[in-house]
């Protein structure tokens, strides 16, 4: 059996990022498939379709990493942005700053590499997806592109690494938590 996995950090929803949300639902609406608020997260490694031989291995590496980075720590949520162009947005994003959050990549891709799995050699761009544009939506102009808020959004705690699994349902996608770690052990 194969699993859809990837290792992240849940995100507490506090009422000042739920205020930015619905700030930018207000100015983007049915343009954007949002992301589920109990569904924010924030991915430190991406494992894709795993095979269930791996998953003690991840597990042990996981946990290793876990230990070895100080917790909690704070995250402090910055500017919004897309990928693809502002003509052709693909995913809104918001990024996120914490050098917590890079000690802690590190320390996984680390861990994974001794366990013998090869992580994602792209460079590591913490941000929490918020939503998908809907094809075929109307794209904006550049002179007509929302702006969002640019005051950070402070103080989300992060105490714990997590194992989540993408799971497809009649409702769509759910990601449930396989395994977590407490950060510092």
């Amino acid at each position: 059996m194969r699993r859809r996995l990837f290792a992240g950090v849940a995100v507490d929803v506090t009422d000042a990022l739920r205020r930015r949300v619905e700030e930018w639902k207000g100015a983007l609406g049915n343009r954007v498939r949002w992301v589920r608020m109990e569904h924010l997260h924030l991915t430190v490694e991406f494992f894709g379709e795993t095979g269930e031989e791996w998953v003690p291995r991840l597990e042990q590496a996981l946990a290793c990493a876990a230990r070895a980075v100080p917790g909690p720590m704070d995250l402090v949520l910055g500017k919004a942005g897309v990928y693809g162009s502002p003509r052709h947005p693909r995913v809104l994003w918001l990024g996120v700053e914490s050098a917590g959050l890079s000690e802690l990549h590190a320390r996984v891709q680390e861990a994974l590499r001794e366990a013998g799995w090869q992580p994602e050699a792209r460079p590591y761009s913490p941000h929490l997806t918020l939503g998908r544009f809907k094809a075929g939506s109307v794209a904006f102009s550049p002179d007509r592109w929302p702006s969002f808020p640019d005051a950070p959004v402070p103080g989300l705690p992060v105490r714990e690494l997590i194992l989540f699994e993408s799971v497809r349902g009649p409702a769509g996608v759910s990601y449930e938590r396989r395994n977590r770690w407490r950060l510092g052990g």
